[in-house]
């Protein structure tokens, strides 16, 4: 996000808005915007930590703002970590009317001199998930359904890997039987020059046989989770 330093503090530009599920980048941490929650008073952000460099002797804090300006000025929010990977930022719910804020998150010390910061994110809030009552347990069902989201996310790229793999190992194949029937025509120098790539040809084989072996147990893994993730946000959902 560009910032130009005006005379009443930083004008943020809207260039960069970020939207449920998207991921942003601040110091040397990943977070993925996952969703706002409200009920009749607060509002609740949900951040997963997609890239975790977070030092656990210096937990996260947060400054959040409202307007395109500021100088030092910021509102109240409760910064809540939920587990290692998951923070919940609670504030009022007047704060998140316009549907969007300024958010910046990292630790005390990556907030010091926050006037002069450039890594400000906007956020797009306009889609509120409204609960009764905004607690422990539904943070907690809604860290499950990111597990869950992120796991079948997960599962897709791998298995469009796979096919890809096996697309790639077929053509593998094809090579290999046309360079042993162009080395059944040739000889001499030419023959050994064909060989060597037959050579190299079956070790490419060897190791994408190897990729397809990873990728089918790492599909496996990835789909034992998101059965264990559905069943525990299930129990959410129905209790």
């Amino acid at each position: 996000m560009n910032i130009k330093m005006m005379n009443q503090g930083i004008h943020f530009q809207d260039k960069n808005k970020y939207s449920l599920g998207q991921t942003f980048d601040q110091g040397n941490n990943q977070f993925q915007f996952a969703g706002v929650g409200t009920d009749k008073q607060n509002a609740a952000m949900y951040f997963y930590v997609t890239k975790n460099t977070i030092d656990p002797l210096a937990p996260l804090t947060t400054v959040v703002v409202t307007k395109k300006t500021h100088s030092s000025s910021d509102f109240h929010t409760q910064l809540k970590q939920i587990a290692d990977d998951y923070y919940v930022v609670k504030l009022k719910k007047s704060a998140i009317n316009n549907g969007r804020l300024f958010v910046k998150l990292g630790s005390k010390k990556d907030l010091s001199g926050v006037t002069s910061a450039i890594d400000f994110v906007l956020l797009d809030l306009r889609h509120p998930t409204k609960v009764t009552s905004l607690t422990e347990s539904v943070y907690l069902k809604n860290y499950l359904k990111i597990l869950r989201n992120n796991t079948t996310n997960r599962v897709a790229s791998l298995e469009k890997k796979l096919v890809q793999y096996n697309h790639d190992l077929q053509i593998l194949k094809t090579s290999l039987a046309r360079q042993k029937d162009t080395a059944n025509l040739q000889v001499g120098k030419q023959k050994r020059a064909t060989e060597q790539r037959m050579t190299q040809t079956e070790t490419n084989i060897q190791d994408k046989k190897q990729d397809i072996s990873d990728t089918q147990s790492a599909i496996k893994v990835a789909q034992n989770n998101l059965q264990s993730y559905e069943k525990r946000y299930q129990h959410y959902v129905h209790h």
